[in-house]
């Protein structure tokens, strides 16, 4: 089946090309589309989040408004609404009428189709044609300062993008508007790179969105180009599934839209719903949960004084990592954690959370974990948007580092950073230090049991307070039997007569007796017992 790239150019200059197959080969008068295998989604983490739940507990984006931006194809810019996978979803078109595109038909089977998405319970979608969108019909480019980009419709959380352009002086009037209005109306874009060497900034050089690539990593993988603000950041900031980034794109966007129906629904965080589903905790707990598979590396320093530094938190090919929605929803569920402005005695935190910190200039805040055992791998993402002022023209980008301290035996601070940390981590990096993302990554292997802080620190001058995301995942104890945690005495639930049995037991174990409330068996039964009962709760 051959495909060819296509270009043309709209009102405003810009050439627009699909990174997938926007115009494809014709056989027998039939339009062939390329197609992500129905395992897909099972390489996104789906199955793991299936056997964890049970098929009848997992999230479908229920309820969940989304939007998809296409580049037409032969003149048009729709999927198709009679196909199979795409019955019961309201297809609403909001440049106008239009016959179907096979590539826009693809894109939204991987976004909310019933057989190869990750949410296939999104009940409709609004679409729009590329240069509508830039224009009249979305951000309003070119219509100068006083013009903000439109409100889009009611309840619209999430925007796929699975087009590239190039609009030369307008590139950074354009990233600017959609990162406004990303902020402005809490809504994430997934957006596709080119799926050649080629980097066009339109709109993949967002700050305020997630950059998606391939998992072969046969897409564009160089920095942001000068001339658009913030030059030299990394992307993509994942990758998924898929031949093309077209298709891969739309997964993020789906793991995005089954992360919010868990916000809106589990019980868990019905006291941080409104937290849970901001844009920046969305990019945070999605990144974060990433998998780091053989030769993923945001480059440290592997030897001397700055061992486990490095200020290129993502590796320069794939990111983050590869989206794994089991991962990010055990994130999201787990324990939530706003930081405290004093590292010892830190708050503690939960094997897998999350948090929101608000920071003034040079401020920080910190978070203490507790390792009982070996941990194979640990990652630990900080995310933030980019602020606006009056109008999309005064964009504010703050900058946060993070650090990994170990507590010593006399509960002293003591850097893991050079030959200190050797004894203590085998690879990776325990400090995040770069000045021009909007993401900070640490990712550590073969941390030895203790106590840990992390820090947070706000490294710019801007003045005000700014907000930062931040979402962790430490792997839990081979102790731990995540069917029965919790459930102290026994009924198949875990509740408050499990809770006050964990109370009842609170304290040191007693020496050789049994302690069946230290749930995670560090001879104590304290807060890290408690948040594992909570985690299971129900």
């Amino acid at each position: 089946m051959p495909f060819r790239r296509a270009e043309w150019s709209g009102p405003l200059g810009v050439r627009f090309a699909g990174p997938g197959a926007l115009i494809c080969g014709l056989l027998g008068g039939a339009l062939l589309v390329a197609a992500v295998p129905p395992s897909a989604s099972a390489q996104a983490g789906l199955d793991e989040l299936i056997e964890r739940l049970g098929e009848e507990n997992v999230p479908t984006g229920e309820n969940v408004v989304v939007g998809m931006v296409e580049s037409p194809s032969s003149g048009n810019y729709l999927p198709n609404a009679s196909h199979p996978e795409l019955q019961g979803v309201s297809i609403l078109p909001m440049s106008g009428s239009s016959g179907s595109s096979g590539h826009a038909t693809t894109v939204a089977r991987n976004f909310f189709g019933s057989a190869i998405s990750l949410s296939p319970g999104i009940p409709s979608a609004h679409i729009w044609d590329t240069n509508h969108w830039l224009q009249a019909g979305g951000l309003r480019a070119g219509q100068g300062i006083g013009v903000p980009p439109l409100t889009p419709p009611a309840g619209m959380r999430i925007l796929n993008n699975s087009w590239i352009g190039d609009a030369g002086n307008f590139n950074n009037e354009i990233i600017r508007r959609a990162d406004f209005l990303a902020q402005r109306d809490n809504v994430l874009f997934s957006i596709g790179v080119n799926n050649s060497n080629d980097q066009l900034p339109l709109i993949g050089h967002m700050y305020n969105g997630l950059a998606v690539g391939v998992l072969s990593g046969s897409h564009a993988s160089a920095d942001t180009i000068g001339g658009i603000d913030g030059a030299g950041r990394m992307k993509p900031e994942i990758v998924a599934p898929g031949n093309l980034t077209s298709w891969a794109t739309p997964l993020v966007g789906g793991a995005a839209a089954l992360l919010i129906e868990t916000a809106e629904t589990d019980p868990l965080l019905s006291g941080n719903q409104t937290d849970a589903m901001r844009i920046d905790v969305l990019r945070a707990v999605i990144l974060a949960g990433a998998d780091h598979f053989d030769g993923w590396t945001n480059n440290p320093v592997t030897s001397g004084p700055q061992r486990g530094v490095t200020d290129r938190p993502l590796d320069e090919v794939f990111g983050a990592g590869a989206l794994n929605i089991d991962r990010s929803h055990r994130i999201l569920t787990g324990d939530v954690v706003a930081g405290d402005q004093q590292a010892l005695p830190a708050t503690a935190a939960g094997y897998a959370g999350w948090g929101l910190a608000t920071m003034n200039a040079g401020q920080n805040r910190f978070w203490r974990f507790e390792v009982p055992e070996f941990a194979e791998e640990v990652s630990i993402i900080s995310a933030w948007t980019r602020t606006f002022g009056a109008n999309f023209n005064a964009p504010l980008t703050q900058n946060v580092n993070l650090q990994l301290w170990r507590v010593d035996e006399t509960g002293q601070l003591v850097t893991l950073i050079g030959p200190a940390g050797e004894p203590y981590f085998a690879g990776g990096n325990v400090a995040s230090q770069s000045s021009v993302n909007n993401v900070e990554h640490l990712f550590i292997t073969g941390l030895e049991p203790g106590e840990y802080v992390l820090e947070a620190n706000r490294a710019d001058a801007f003045g005000g307070p700014r907000t930062v995301a931040l979402a962790w995942l430490f792997p839990e104890p081979s102790k731990i039997d995540p069917g029965v945690i919790g459930d102290l005495n026994g009924d198949g639930v875990v509740n408050v007569f499990d809770l006050l049995l964990l109370l009842e037991g609170w304290g040191t174990c007693p020496g050789g007796g049994e302690c069946p409330a230290d749930l995670n068996g560090d001879g104590m039964v304290n807060v890290f017992d408690l948040l594992l009962l909570l985690e299971n709760w129900g």
